[in-house]
């Protein structure tokens, strides 16, 4: 019996709403959200919520475009100081052993058509196939060309190897006549199988070429020989202009007068034409070519002929 009076007690209490019995809380003590007075603005008055809309995203833009023009002087304004007073365009920021060159030149070579190939393919007999390295070297003179035209003011005298007056701001001017039977006249020999590579020293600011020895010679000398043992009967005989004999070897010479390059007026560097002569036919060969009577040494210049 008493069991039946403590299920009884039980089931009463088990359905008993507790949240009852807490104290009511009036309606304005009741928090609510942004977003849900926005829902009711929005509910209630549509056109005024859009406007509300606008205006914020007009002030969001707005900021936006604020903070991106004051970043964009902010970067304008360290460009400026960079390229004003960091860097001179009458010098390179750095220089001599600073510089990543390290006052090594190295050698470079027209006609190159293709940078990403070194190799040399041509038909003698076929214009079509030759005279892009024909113009490519005929456009590579012009620069040159345009330099001797003008007057001699502002040039030095540079007769027999001796630089007058000897100053630094003054440049020599360069003939390409010096390269001989390597002339536009002769299409640089690529229409009679006797191709002509010009070669020059690369520009480095403030160099001036560290002879070996003196007693040879007072300029860079460079010459060119077969990468591989059958290279050397592939390409036959090689010529030099201007050119130098050294004990019994003729080398390419590269003037010393026209040295060092510092941002000089019209300064274009000096000259060596090399040109095969009785070449292979139809036979691929490796040509490497090398700066000599340097005390620091340089990497070499490679190519590659094919002559059909």
């Amino acid at each position: 019996m008493a069991d039946n009076k403590s299920g009884k007690r039980d089931r009463k209490y088990r359905y008993l709403d507790y949240a009852s019995l807490l104290p009511k809380a009036h309606a304005a003590d009741v928090p609510t959200s942004s977003y849900s007075e926005y829902r009711f603005s929005c509910g209630t008055a549509p056109f005024k919520c859009t406007q509300s809309y606008f205006k914020r995203l007009v002030v969001l833009l707005f900021y936006l475009l604020c903070f991106y023009l004051v970043l964009l002087g902010i970067l304008t304004g360290l460009l400026i100081i960079v390229l004003q007073l960091i860097i001179s365009d009458d010098k390179p920021f750095l220089t001599g052993k600073q510089s990543q060159l390290v006052l090594t030149p190295g050698l470079s070579h027209r006609p190159n058509i293709d940078f990403l190939s070194s190799v040399i393919v041509y038909e003698s007999a076929n214009p079509q196939t030759y005279m892009p390295y024909v113009q490519n070297i005929r456009t590579f003179i012009y620069l040159y060309e345009e330099v001797n035209i003008r007057s001699q003011d502002g040039f030095a005298n540079c007769e027999n190897g001796i630089k007058s007056p000897n100053e630094p701001d003054l440049v020599c001017k360069f003939y390409p006549i010096v390269l001989e039977s390597c002339v536009k006249e002769n299409n640089y020999g690529y229409d009679r199988s006797e191709p002509c590579i010009i070669l020059k020293i690369n520009k480095i600011y403030g160099w001036l070429p560290d002879i070996q020895n003196k007693t040879l010679s007072n300029s860079p000398l460079v010459r060119c020989f077969g990468r591989y043992a059958a290279d050397f009967e592939a390409f036959g005989n090689l010529h030099y202009y201007p050119n130098i004999t050294v004990d019994g070897v003729v080398y390419g010479i590269f003037d010393s007068v026209y040295f060092p390059y510092i941002i000089q007026y019209a300064y274009r560097s000096p000259l060596v034409a090399v040109q095969i002569k009785n070449a292979r036919r139809n036979s691929l060969f490796f040509v490497s070519c090398r700066l000599f009577n340097l005390i620091t040494p340089t990497e070499p210049l490679n190519f590659e002929f094919l002559i059909d």
